[in-house]
């Protein structure tokens, strides 16, 4: 069941990147899909799949989940060792990619994760084809 689908942007930081203009606003694809929900006679590790594809023109961010990953886990509550977290990656076209969260040592109550990208498993291509026609056009 698809729970969200829409566009997420990352916007400039403080009011001296306003007067400069917003020459780094990047703008993500992302559809968020429970498969609990979709699929509930099945028990799922991660329950909850994050497809997101930059839509926006090419910039220095590489992801979504770099750029906006933890504002959208916080609006959806998502828990991320939950999540299974699907892109393209604009220097890898054509392909998608599973993002690897690891909690970076940090100190106060936000959590930082370093993550990792590997492509996705031949299951997981699978898994989200369904969810992803029209979106694939939009990632290429």
């Amino acid at each position: 069941m698809i729970v969200y689908d829409g566009t997420y942007h990352l916007q400039p930081a403080g009011p001296r990147d306003l007067e400069t203009g917003p020459r780094w606003v990047c703008a993500w694809r992302v559809r968020i899909i429970n498969l609990a929900k979709s699929r509930p006679a099945v028990r799922h590790l991660k329950p909850t799949v994050v497809i997101a594809c930059q839509t926006s023109p090419k910039t220095g961010l590489t992801s979504c989940a770099e750029g906006v990953g933890k504002k959208i886990s916080r609006d959806f509550n998502l828990d991320v060792k939950r999540v299974l977290w699907i892109e393209h990656i604009p220097s890898n076209p054509g392909r998608w990619h599973a993002a690897v969260f690891r909690p970076k040592d940090s100190s106060g109550p936000d959590i930082h994760y370093n993550i990792q990208w590997r492509p996705a498993t031949p299951n997981e291509t699978d898994l989200i084809k369904s969810f992803v026609p029209d979106i694939a056009r939009h990632c290429s």
